[in-house]
Formats: C-alpha cells, structure tokens, sequence
C-alpha cells in the first residue's frame, strides 16, 4: 500500500527503510553505516531524494531487524558512526526511539541524525530521542541559500553536537567543503551519497544516469 499519511506502516514495531549502505564517507565523519528512512511530510522544494518522499509500506521493516542490519554491517567492517537520514527521521519519532535505544544498548553511541525540522520543534517534542544521539542538523532544504559546507544543503541548516566526546571530529568534518559524493546500486537503485552543491544537482543527475554501477558497489563521483 502506497499512501501520503503517516498510517501506511502497519505497527509501531515496524519502521519503514529505504535502505542501508556502508561505508558511508559522506554524512559524518569517518567510515559510517547510512540508514535512509521513507516517508515525509516536509517535502523541500527541491529535494535531492524526492523519492524517499511517500508513506510506501513495501519499505516496511521490524525495528529489530533494522538494528540487526545495522549492527551486521558494524560488526563485519568496523564503523565510526551511523548516520540516520530519509525521508524525514523525525516523522517516525515513535519507531525511531527504540532503535535508537537498541544500539545504544551494545554501544553505538555516535548517532548523527538529518531533520528537516527545527531544532527547538524537537528537542521540544522529543527529548527522549536527543538523549540517544550524538549530534543533529536540522532545517529545511532552501533552493538559493547556497553553501559550501560538506554537511548541509543550504546555509539555513545548523550542527547541534550532543555528546561532546565527539566534538572534536564533528568540529573538524564540518569544517570541510564540498568534495567527495558517493554513487552507489542498493536494491537495483542507484543512489547518490552525499550533499552537492545545489547548482551541480542537474549535471550530477545526468551524469548518474550515463553511469554504470553493479549491485552493491561503491563508486566515488
């Protein structure tokens, strides 16, 4: 079932998951696992993943499954981090918590997470989830309010850092400038890692549509 309101996943013990890749080098500092959530109601006038955009319940995954996923990945390569992305993170609050809760349980505790809400809406509504991350960017996308930074979209957006063990590494990755993107094919999907530069969107599009890439390889742009 394909649907614009948030009841298209079917319990609260399921979230719904575009998917789960490492390494990602391009959201957070380090070698990280990325979790991209579906679904959001926000809907930025130009999007970089519109299509993670629908409450699509094909995407439908147990919480615990996710974690074990995640933790396949940590387990098997190493991580510095996991990032939590979408989709809109914050639009599946009540399903995020206890993921976040089960990998702070076994130690992951460096959790970046990417909102498209502000921050005072959700340290307001969700104090339980601030407790159980390392660091959140929040604000909408804006077309035109361009920036350089390796870790927005648009200059709006701000870094809250949380957990200050971390603060060093998360100082030194933003201060660093646009660069590196990734391209990779998950699930017969190719997708782009990474935030570019709003005005190299277009040409980067063509060009992951001209581009060859395997299931599950990872390429640099």
């Amino acid at each position: 079932m394909k649907n614009g309101s948030r009841n298209a996943k079917k319990t609260s013990e399921n979230i719904l998951v575009r998917f789960i890749h490492y390494p990602v080098e391009t959201l957070g500092p380090g070698r990280r696992v990325g979790v991209w959530l579906q679904g959001c109601f926000i809907r930025c006038k130009g999007c970089i993943s519109p299509e993670n955009q629908p409450f699509d319940d094909v995407y439908s995954m147990s919480i615990s499954e996710t974690a074990a996923q995640i933790l396949s990945y940590a387990d098997a390569y190493g991580c510095d981090g996991i990032t939590i992305s979408g989709g809109e993170p914050f639009d599946q609050a009540e399903e995020l918590l206890p993921l976040l809760q089960k990998l702070q349980k076994i130690g992951h505790t460096d959790v970046l997470v990417y909102t498209g809400y502000a921050k005072e809406k959700i340290l307001r509504e969700h104090p339980g989830i601030i407790e159980h991350i390392a660091a959140l960017i929040d604000g909408e996308f804006k077309l035109g309010l361009h920036t350089e930074a390796v870790w927005k979209g648009s200059e709006n957006q701000t870094l809250t850092i949380f957990r200050h063990e971390f603060a060093p590494k998360y100082e030194s990755w933003a201060a660093e400038r646009k660069g590196k993107l990734q391209l990779v094919r998950k699930n017969g999907e190719i997708r782009l890692i990474g935030i570019p530069r709003q005005e190299d969107l277009p040409v980067l599009l063509a060009k992951i549509g001209e581009t060859s890439v395997t299931e599950n390889e990872d390429k640099d742009l």
